[in-house]
């Protein structure tokens, strides 16, 4: 046939595997797209012995790919319409031959049929949707039919297509589900008035279309990539019809090396709509009992699946950044003044999601092996309210405070939002998941035991033990300064058997930048202070004593909105959150807001070396100029939303100014990301009592489309009021 004869044809005339288009046998659009299956199972599951899990597997891209590259897989997916295309595409009993054979004579029959229904009267009928011109016709059952979207499939296509499939459900057990599979391809491509884009939507409605030809073609297209796939060795796949959130009891304790998976995002979309019409007229929904069962045993993530009862909401109700999203949902639904049923659920929506995504995480451990991988691609949206939901990050520590370790979160796509012309990030989030682990508790600081715990918020940063028992070594009580080296850190780590980095920088600035001392260390301080790391010298450092001050941003400070300059190549390609963060400084001028100082940056990542200190290093440099004249020098150190700025990056920065720009006037400025396009800007000074806090101020970067008069009316009451 010329369609097999076109299809053959792969470049250079031969046919490679990534040729083979299985996938499309039958697939939603925008599916998960084959080559990420393929490169992260090469760099996470390079042998046979690796066996792969996709909780969301749709209609089976990753079990098809990895049955392909000869690695054993299961999949799990609730809807029944994805879960049979899956089903149906990693079975590859059926012979060609026997499978075109077996379509020829169905084709028979159904032309027979179709001959004896099709009477002139039938035939010449016009299509005004009325009973009278469709007397005659086969239909669905009233409750099947009032499942589907209006005007998706006209009646005289239906009623060829359940001729159709009444003759393919004659066929044997073993053709039957590919032909049937064949046929759910065939409605979605070209008998039924369906089209998306990506949402489904329906078409101009057409009187006539043929239905064997679109059919055949989707048989012929099965038969021809079976003929392939018989020669390749593909290891076992299965996949289970069930919910994501509680289906491990099917599945064997640590036997998942890696998860590979896109889960739903976030949004408006109905999943259940994307399949209702291959679902209803295969039977596999009946009536709205039917669906709503369906949807209840789905992840919540639009308001059509929101029930009285749901409660996935309480495994991420202590976590402050799903709280923060939520609030500011609810607080832009207010400001618009929007009150209809649907729009009310947009922050129910958003916490039951994440929820839904915690309970997964949270049973799906019992099954993974020791450093398993897991690879979650989601996307940013912007569907409630235009209100930035960045699913990735939020997905990444809702995992982190499972116990997982984020290994890496990367870019996989970006498109541009129809509503917020915003460009949203599609991206990889991988984890990885430690195992049963023990936690160090160190007695008195002396003597340090392992004591096996049940469960810990979060995996144990490796350096914690070398600080603890370095800490423990030199501490004696009364000190306020206690000195170290390289050295001491290295032997230290050699005792505990921990590999210290190749970068030592990395174990310092671990402590001064990311993560607090240890308790362990903290719990020795004097009340009203806190143990700091400070330089001392060239390769020099000391923990030492200071006030205790908390430099986090106040929590019921007022926020002000600036509109968004940064340009959307920028936002998109930003590496990471402090990055992202000083691009958003400079490109929206927010330290010259701050100040209301004309600012320019003249350095990022400035470092340098001060004589009785040693190398100090900073975010940035802004070099301001007032309306009298006078010049000021401006450190910036940037912190993202789970970081903390410290009192002895302050002190340093000013010791910083003192030595290297001595005839400026030094502000010290701080900057923090704190969730949802919010940044918090501080300045400092030093004082007898340590840093302190002068000034700090909340912004929020927003499109345009937020300056509404009510809002300007508010920030002109701020300026009178002064």
């Amino acid at each position: 046939m010329r369609l097999v004869t076109e299809i053959t044809k792969g470049r250079n005339n031969k046919l490679y595997p990534e040729d083979i288009a299985g996938h499309d046998w039958y697939r939603f659009v925008l599916s998960f797209p084959p080559h990420l299956v393929r490169d992260y199972a090469s760099q996470f599951a390079r042998t046979s012995q690796k066996r792969l899990l996709d909780p969301f597997c749709g209609t089976g891209t990753t079990l098809l790919e990895s049955k392909k590259l000869g690695l054993p897989s299961v999949g799990i997916e609730a809807a029944p319409m994805a879960h049979f295309a899956t089903r149906v595409k990693i079975d590859w009993s059926p012979n060609p031959a026997a499978l075109r054979a077996s379509a020829r004579r169905v084709v028979r029959r159904t032309r027979a049929v179709f001959a004896k229904f099709h009477t002139p009267e039938i035939a010449q009928s016009s299509f005004t949707g009325g009973k009278a011109a469709n007397r005659g016709l086969l239909d669905l059952p009233a409750d099947a039919k009032a499942l589907l979207l209006s005007d998706s499939i006209s009646p005289i296509p239906l009623h060829k297509t359940l001729i159709l499939l009444d003759q393919i459900r004659q066929e044997s057990r073993r053709e039957v589900s590919h032909l049937q599979l064949a046929l759910a391809k065939a409605l979605i491509s070209g008998i039924g008035n369906v089209a998306f884009g990506p949402e489904i939507g329906v078409t101009k409605p057409k009187h006539d279309c043929p239905v064997l030809a679109p059919w055949l073609r989707a048989v012929d297209r099965m038969s021809l990539d079976l003929e392939f796939l018989h020669q390749l060795n593909g290891n076992g796949a299965k996949v289970y019809k069930a919910d994501s959130r509680a289906a491990i009891s099917k599945l064997e304790p640590r036997s998942i090396d890696l998860i590979l998976t896109s889960p739903p995002y976030p949004n408006e979309k109905d999943y259940t709509r994307t399949t209702r019409l291959e679902s209803v007229i295969l039977g596999f929904l009946h009536n709205k009992t039917d669906l709503q069962k369906i949807k209840r045993s789905l992840v919540r993530s639009n308001t059509r699946n929101i029930y009285k009862g749901d409660t996935d909401s309480t495994a991420v109700a202590h976590l402050p950044q799903i709280k923060a999203l939520v609030d500011e949902i609810e607080e832009r639904r207010r400001l618009l003044r929007k009150t209809s049923g649907f729009e009310r659920l947009y922050g129910t929506v958003t916490k039951e999601y994440f929820g839904g995504m915690a309970r997964h995480l949270e049973h799906v451990k019992s099954v993974l092996r020791k450093d398993a991988h897991l690879v979650y691609v989601v996307g940013d949206q912007a569907s409630f309210f235009q209100v930035h939901i960045r699913t990735g990050r939020l997905l990444a520590e809702v995992a982190e405070s499972l116990g997982y370790a984020i290994q890496d979160i990367q870019l996989f796509r970006s498109r541009l939002s129809t509503k917020t012309r915003k460009y949203m990030r599609e991206e990889a989030v991988i984890l990885r998941w430690p195992g049963p682990r023990t936690a160090i508790a160190i007695d008195g600081l002396k003597n340090m035991k392992r004591t096996p715990v049940k469960r810990i918020a979060k995996p144990q940063n490796r350096y914690i033990p070398i600080m603890e028992a370095l800490f423990a070594e030199k501490f004696r009580t009364g000190r306020e300064s206690i000195t170290f080296s390289r050295d001491d850190l290295e032997r230290i780590s050699k005792r505990l058997r921990i590999n210290l980095p190749k970068n030592f920088w990395d174990v310092i600035y671990s402590f001064r930048h990311r993560v607090p001392l240890p308790a362990a260390i903290q719990n020795t301080a004097a009340k009203g202070k806190a143990w700091t790391i400070k330089p001392k010298g060239a390769g020099g450092y000391a923990f030492e004593l200071a006030p205790k001050r908390s430099l986090r941003p106040g929590a019921s400070l007022a926020i002000t909105k600036i509109p968004d300059s940064t340009p959307g190549v920028v936002a998109l390609y930003a590496s990471n959150e402090k990055q992202a963060l000083l691009s958003k400084l400079r490109y929206n001028e927010l330290v010259t807001i701050f100040t209301s100082v004309k600012c320019y940056s003249i350095q990022n990542h400035f470092r340098t070396f001060v004589a009785g200190i040693g190398q100090i290093d900073t975010d940035e440099i802004y070099i301001g100029i007032d309306k009298k004249g006078s010049h000021y020098v401006m450190p910036l150190q940037a912190r993202t939303e789970k970081e903390e700025l410290s009192p002895a990056q302050v002190d340093q920065a000013i010791a910083l100014c003192a030595s290297k720009f001595p005839t400026l006037i030094c502000r010290p400025i701080g900057a923090q990301f704190t969730g949802n396009d919010r940044i918090a800007l501080f300045e400092f000074e030093q004082s007898p009592e340590g840093v302190s806090i002068v000034s700090e101020k909340h912004y929020q970067l927003a499109p345009p489309s937020d300056f509404t008069p009510e809002l300007l009316e508010q920030y002109k009451k701020r300026l009178s009021t002064g």
